[in-house]
């Protein structure tokens, strides 16, 4: 078993900066060739892939772990992904704190799993949770939320909230965010001062989707580290990413060979996690304990 560390509490996104302006053209001038250079350092420079290590993931997975760099700065990235038409992602609840993400992925016959949404202190969740078609907490409209993933039995999407619709078809579903990656671009706005572990969900241009964990950056560095040629394979590229919950609720798990954990540093309330399409028969209760523990997941 492989054991990573975990990177320090993420945070929610702030403001970058908000400036004073003069109405003297001299100090518009200062203020526009500051915003130049700003550019300059964070926008227009590019991350490259200067590392991959493959990892034998079970059928069906890709499991890399990918280092990217910019002007002397590594970062580890650790990417998951697969074909929506055979297997998917599925949301593993944990009410009552039972639960590890490697023991609830053991339960649930995941193949890999994340850390999920948000949750309040007392583990009320934040935003739409539906698990195996049952609503576990409604929608909710805040600038944080701004994305859901949704899973029917025949797609797989990230949406806005504004283009969410309720279905009876919809299977699992996770509200979060912000939005890091739109129409294969990053969202501007996004924070670039506070650097924590991140946990993203995308999809890319073949169709493929995926999750992967970046160590320790800034919601804009996210952005940015998502757009390098060839994170996630040749000619591929992510159209749309959503962030969820990061910091130290962030953790992986893989079924690969050695199984692969990163421990998350504080129990979350649910998981995401990537399953069979045909569903796995639920572990037979042997005590009363079993029996309870079957009320999450």
């Amino acid at each position: 078993m492989v054991r990573m560390p975990l990177p320090c509490r993420s945070a929610c996104p702030e403001a970058f900066g908000v400036y004073n302006l003069s109405r003297s053209a001299m100090n518009k001038s200062i203020v526009a060739l500051a915003l130049y250079f700003l550019t300059a350092s964070y926008g227009l420079a590019q991350w490259s892939v200067s590392e991959t290590q493959h990892y034998v993931a079970p059928a069906g997975l890709e499991f890399e772990g990918i280092q990217v760099s910019l002007k002397g700065r590594t970062e580890q990235v650790d990417v998951v992904s697969f074909n929506p038409k055979k297997l998917s992602f599925g949301v593993m609840d944990d009410p009552e704190r039972f639960f590890n993400l490697e023991t609830a992925s053991k339960k649930r016959g995941a193949l890999a799993a994340v850390n999920g949404g948000y949750f309040q202190p007392d583990r009320t969740p934040v935003g739409l949770v539906i698990r195996q078609g049952h609503q576990l907490h409604a929608l909710q409209h805040s600038p944080l939320l701004s994305g859901v993933l949704v899973v029917t039995k025949t797609q797989t999407s990230i949406l806005r909230v504004g283009e969410f619709k309720p279905s009876p078809n919809i299977l699992e579903a996770l509200q979060a965010g912000p939005f890091l990656i739109d129409g294969g671009k990053a969202v501007s706005g996004l924070n670039r001062l506070r650097v924590a572990a991140r946990t993203v969900v995308f999809i890319d241009n073949s169709g493929r989707c995926g999750f992967l964990n970046c160590h320790s950056a800034t919601l804009a560095e996210t952005a940015d580290i998502l757009l390098t040629p060839g994170l996630i394979g040749p000619g591929r590229r992510i159209t749309r990413a959503l962030n969820l919950d990061g910091g130290s609720s962030t953790g992986l798990w893989v079924a690969a060979k050695p199984v692969y954990y990163q421990p998350e540093g504080k129990d979350v309330r649910n998981y995401l996690a990537i399953v069979p399409r045909v569903p796995v028969a639920p572990v037979p209760a042997k005590s009363k304990t079993a029996v309870k523990e079957r009320k999450g997941l």
